[in-house]
């Protein structure tokens, strides 16, 4: 009989574990990946040196060594696969923006994936 309820137990843990580990990022945790996404692209710009004028294509080139791949990103967890997409996708375009700029893109409510605010 023990053994039946340390089994419940355990089965009931690993439910646990697994719906707190696939659900998906708050509206603020993606907008702090959107805000390290423009700040990683000013950080390229200021290691081009001060020659460098912000080469839209050299920017772009540059995420997709950094980012490019199933790996390479450091996106938060999103359950819905369209709006995972808009994410990176807004990931990409304020790394890029940013790093052509020197100055970290604005990052706003509007900013988040489909313009979500929840």
């Amino acid at each position: 009989m023990l053994k039946r309820y340390v089994a419940a137990a355990l089965s009931l843990s690993l439910a646990a574990v697994l719906a707190a580990c696939s659900r998906s990022a708050s509206h603020e945790e993606q907008m702090e990946y959107l805000r390290r996404m423009a700040q990683h692209g000013v950080e390229l710009h200021a290691t081009k040196g001060a020659g460098f004028f912000g080469d839209q294509e050299e920017c772009y080139d540059s995420y997709q060594q950094l980012y490019a791949g199933p790996n390479g990103h450091d996106a938060p967890q999103v359950e819905d696969y369209a709006e995972k997409v808009a994410l990176l996708k807004e990931g990409e375009r304020l790394f890029i923006e940013s790093c052509v700029n020197g100055k970290p893109s604005p990052v706003s409510a509007r900013s988040g994936p489909a313009g979500s605010s929840a």
